[in-house]
């Protein structure tokens, strides 16, 4: 699946957004800068870049109504823990937002 590949900056995660800001953004270039309701997320998995590498990747994609196709943030140190600390505020934001009667 075609993706829109995001890397060299900070990933940041608040209460309700998903916050990307690029390391060319502190140049003066916000073109790659991202902000993402978590409760607009459809859609967020581990991510492997290249397939032809061994592991299980160093990405994480996120797919939203408004973007034709994920947004892949790549290069991450430290990647499982990023995606534990997104997925669980996303199922807390979720969880409030649609709770079961």
């Amino acid at each position: 699946m075609p993706t829109d590949y995001i890397r060299n900056g900070m990933l940041y995660v608040t209460e309700n957004y998903l916050c990307f800001e690029s390391s060319s953004s502190r140049s003066g270039s916000s073109k790659k800068n991202k902000v993402i309701k978590l409760v607009d997320i459809t859609d967020i998995q581990k991510y492997k870049v290249l397939s032809v590498l061994p592991g299980s990747g160093m990405g994480i994609s996120v797919a939203t109504p408004s973007t034709q196709k994920p947004l892949v943030f790549g290069a991450m140190i430290h990647r499982d823990e990023a995606f534990e600390t997104i997925f669980t505020q996303y199922m807390k934001i979720m969880t409030t937002a649609n709770p079961e009667t």
